[in-house]
């Protein structure tokens, strides 16, 4: 005599059916029903767990989404599924891999670098808070201090590096107008995200202050940013270039409690 399946295999024959589509270990325990009716049946839970991620997915990626077309999104979004299930209860890293798999899958350019740009917009907006350095900050040090001085991004910023034009598709997009063809630029070009309120911005970064940036996502410190300037501006320049870097920082919200390094 055949036992009742146990709570746990139902619950792991549904999750079979939902991420697999494959209801054959669910529609055993199924009883009193026609198979096909059954089969129907399952087939709704699958069918709700592919719609929801690539909705996910879409609200994520809405100007990608709207450049390929409601049909073509949700066709490589259902590979993106099969390749990177969701696994956490919450959805709102589910697309995390979104932009590397597309590499991994030679999907064009311009899908990479939306998605990365995307995704960024993502964490920008609901990154951690941090304490924020003001300019009064800096008004106390000493000048024998200000080369050791630590100075660190906020958390929620993110630095990207993109050939195209990514940022003026998504910029066009959020003002209602049509997307713009991709054009590839040649060149790698950093952009940066960060919040300010409950605002997302971006914008394309000189090279040296790109380079300065990674100085302090490195952990670096006032006096190695100004000798990272020296290598690429005049000597007499870099005072200026770094105090005016560095107010635009603090103004944009850019930086947060900063310490002394012994």
């Amino acid at each position: 005599m055949s036992t009742a399946p146990t709570l746990l295999q139902w619950q792991r024959a549904l999750r079979t059916c939902a991420m697999r589509g494959d209801p054959g270990a669910l529609l055993k325990h199924v009883r009193g029903d026609a198979t096909a009716t059954a089969e129907r049946r399952a087939a709704i839970y699958a069918d709700a767990y592919r719609l929801r991620l690539i909705e996910v997915l879409g609200n994520d990626h809405p100007v990608l989404q709207a450049s390929l077309g409601r049909e073509a999104f949700a066709a490589l979004a259902n590979d993106y599924i099969d390749a990177h299930p969701s696994t956490t209860p919450s959805v709102r890293d589910f697309g995390r891999h979104f932009a590397t798999w597309l590499r991994t899958v030679h999907a064009p350019l311009a899908q990479i670098e939306l998605a990365t740009f995307e995704w960024a917009q993502g964490e920008v907006f609901d990154g951690r808070d941090a304490d924020l350095a003001v300019l009064a900050d800096l008004a106390s040090l000493a000048p024998d201090a200000w080369p050791a001085l630590s100075l660190a991004l906020h958390p929620a910023a993110r630095v990207l590096c993109l050939r195209g034009n990514a940022a003026a598709q998504v910029a066009a997009h959020g003002r209602g107008e049509a997307i713009a063809a991709f054009v590839d630029g040649g060149e790698e070009r950093h952009w940066l995200l960060w919040r300010r309120g409950f605002d997302v911005h971006w914008r394309a970064l000189a090279v040296d202050e790109a380079a300065a940036l990674a100085v302090l996502s490195a952990g670096g410190t006032f006096g190695e940013l100004c000798t990272g300037l020296a290598a690429s501006i005049p000597e007499h320049e870099v005072a200026r270039r770094a105090a005016g870097l560095l107010k635009r920082w603090l103004c944009d919200e850019l930086i947060v409690r900063f310490s002394i390094q012994s």
